[in-house]
């Protein structure tokens, strides 16, 4: 997942939103420069991205979200930043 805000100070939503995501605890969430890998039940990350999307779109509706949504356990390692 990648998230854009259309906006100067882009990194604070950026910052927020992962630390919030961080919070599911039943959820896996690794961050890299360029995007961040969440892993988990289907249904709960469907869950999660749903209701968090919509309370960040009423606070930054100028943004993009870019998903890859890949069935499987990629088993990544190494790279992620941390929050």
């Amino acid at each position: 997942m990648s998230l854009y805000p259309l906006m100067e100070d882009y990194t604070k939503p950026i910052i927020v939103f992962i630390k919030k995501i961080k919070s599911y605890k039943t959820l896996v969430v690794r961050t890299t420069a360029m995007s961040t890998y969440i892993s988990g039940d289907y249904e709960e990350v469907m869950s999660m991205l749903h209701r968090e999307l919509e309370i960040l779109y009423r606070s930054v509706p100028d943004s993009c979200t870019v998903f890859k949504i890949i069935p499987k356990d990629l088993n990544i390692e190494g790279g992620f930043l941390e929050f």
